[in-house]
């Protein structure tokens, strides 16, 4: 009689070829008419089929991770490599362009020199987007916001491009009241933003002559919640069934003759459709060949109460008693700052890696220390880690992270690292200025 316990069993048996033989059965006891345990029966089957199918299926499941994690590793590095040399050919050129000498010819060479950086750096936040939205990595960032602000700063921002092509970008809104007693919605305005910005810019590069209309309907629902509606009509190409029907497939711009004649990634619509899906929104579209096209997105909102704005593109002042390190390996980058920081009149230092960093910092008073992450001899996690174990004040010095890695999750993590705050590259010389301002205030 052999022991055991009822219940499945899995028997594996191997055979002298090598090949392997799974048995499942069920293990049951066998008594008596005394109520006394006899024997364990049991009846196996082959299951190596089975077994088989799910080996492969966790080989391809950790296959697959991998594959995602390589994916998004190999996009977090050309992000970064590509950032790197935008960071000066944007801030550069943004400098020359403030030059008073230029002739009207040099201008307008910067001047598409800064548009086509531009442009290609929105190509890298398009895949970077896309990747996240794809890994289920991209947050969102509620804030309550004023409806009326976000479409007028979206117009703002494209009617130049209109208007060189001679065309007018009008907005209207229901109830009417709404433009001049703004609507406060709850929810996040950057990627609204992001969504109106890529409609109205494709309104602008698809429309030759007529006009584009931006629609806003802000629509009170039973739940309490609000309707946010927001439609771009343009009088352009328009398109066809065929052409709308792949229209919000990544990497699709409905036709080869679309991405010959006007360019793009075809990713936009793709990441708009995403994001407004994420934010439990929709987006749809209308169109004819010739008769243009009508985009409306829908999103359901909390309503909020008014918050104070702060004054856009407020300057910021920096005291000119402020004693700042840089450390930065990349000479160009160390220019551009130090450019920047010129007519502030603050004292600035220059280490050309996280050693030179953490020795200058244990031999001077620094007021606040720009720190590149990625440097020979020591990168500026090791160094900040180590400035922070130094006596005195180390543990309180100001560390801004300058880095072309913006990621959430990685800026989250220069946090607990030991960072104060964080400026991406490109380097805005705005946003530097609003960092430094904000680090120093923390920690008077």
């Amino acid at each position: 009689m052999s022991k055991g316990s009822p219940g499945p069993v899995e028997v594996l048996i191997k055979r002298k070829d090598g090949s392997r033989v799974w048995l499942e059965g069920n293990l049951r006891p066998a008594h008596n008419v005394f109520g006394e345990l006899i024997e364990w029966v049991d009846v196996l089957r082959d299951v190596s089929e089975r077994k088989d199918a799910e080996r492969a299926l966790v080989r391809a499941l950790a296959e697959a991770d991998a594959a995602a994690e390589a994916k998004s590793q190999f996009l977090a590095n050309m992000s970064h490599e590509l950032r790197t040399p935008l960071t000066s050919i944007i801030g550069f050129s943004d400098l020359l362009a403030r030059e008073n000498t230029l002739s009207s010819e040099s201008r307008d060479f910067v001047s598409k020199i800064s548009r086509a950086s531009r442009t290609l750096l929105n190509v890298v936040n398009d895949v970077l987007d896309l990747s996240k939205l794809e890994n289920g990595a991209l947050e969102l960032d509620l804030t309550s916001f004023n409806v009326a602000r976000i479409v007028d700063d979206a117009i703002a921002l494209l009617a130049p491009q209109a208007e060189s092509k001679g065309l007018v970008i009008r907005s209207s809104f229901e109830p009417p009241a709404c433009a001049d007693a703004p609507v406060w919605l709850y929810g996040d305005d950057m990627r609204i933003n992001q969504v109106l910005l890529n409609l109205l810019s494709n309104a602008v590069k698809f429309t030759d002559n007529g006009a584009i209309n931006v629609n806003v309907s802000v629509q009170p629902r039973a739940s309490g919640r609000t309707l946010l509606m927001i439609s771009v009509i343009d009088s352009g190409v328009g398109m066809s069934e065929v052409q709308l029907a792949k229209l919000f497939d990544r990497f699709s711009q409905a036709d080869g003759s679309i991405s010959r004649r006007y360019g793009g990634t075809g990713l936009g619509l793709a990441i708009s459709r995403r994001l407004m899906e994420l934010m439990g929104g929709s987006i749809s579209v209308e169109s004819e060949p010739g008769r243009g096209s009508c985009f409306t997105v829908k999103l359901e909102l909390d309503v909020s109460d008014p918050v104070e704005e702060v004054a856009r593109e407020a300057s910021v002042e920096l005291d000119r008693s402020i004693n700042i390190l840089l450390a930065e390996d990349h000479p160009a980058n160390r220019e551009l700052v130090a450019a920047f920081l010129k007519d502030s009149g603050v004292k600035l230092s220059f280490a050309t890696n996280g050693a030179e960093a953490l020795a200058m910092v244990s031999r001077h008073d620094y007021d606040l220390v720009l720190m590149d992450i990625q440097m020979p001899v020591m990168d500026g996690v090791s160094a900040t880690k180590a400035i922070r174990r130094l006596q005195g004040r180390g543990a309180t010095l100001p560390i801004i992270a300058l880095s072309a890695n913006v990621l959430p999750g990685q800026i989250r993590q220069y946090e607990q690292d030991g960072f104060t705050g964080h400026v991406g590259k490109p380097i805005n010389v705005g946003a530097l200025f609003a960092a430094i301002s904000s680090a120093l205030h923390v920690t008077a």
